[in-house]
């Protein structure tokens, strides 16, 4: 196996799925480019409950980077072409596509959402870093 992160656009919604131990592990595909040869199919699955829950937190046509152990294949084509293909199984994702955000709650009980200025703000140490102090 090697070591890997790739990047690349989700083809379809990830699925999430019941191991028979009862432990979630959630499935995707994913589309990378190759340069000038065009693009090559990788599948995703994932084991971790971190990298499960921000697997399915995206839908397709995101941007997603996926880091893990990764194995190299290929198939035949219905064209008699030898094509590549990859499997990585993740223990890291990481996409720049904003997150759904998650409704504050008020005293009142009502939803408050997140203003757009915070995107990241239903995060816990969101405030720990000074970006703009020197």
């Amino acid at each position: 196996m090697i070591r890997a992160l790739i990047v690349g656009e989700l083809q379809s919604d990830p699925q999430q799925r019941t191991a028979k131990n009862g432990n979630p592990f959630a499935l995707a595909r994913l589309s990378v480019p190759m340069g000038e040869e065009g693009r090559i199919s990788c599948s995703v699955i994932a084991f971790q409950s971190e990298a499960v829950t921000r697997l399915m937190q995206l839908r397709a046509g995101a941007t997603v980077s996926a880091a893990g152990t990764m194995k190299v294949q290929s198939f035949t084509g219905k064209d008699g072409t030898m094509r590549p293909t990859l499997d990585i199984v993740a223990d890291e994702i990481a996409s720049t596509t904003p997150r759904p955000r998650k409704p504050k709650e008020t005293p009142a009980g009502r939803a408050q959402s997140v203003p757009p200025s915070e995107p990241f703000g239903d995060l816990p140490g969101h405030d720990d870093i000074d970006w703009m102090g020197a």
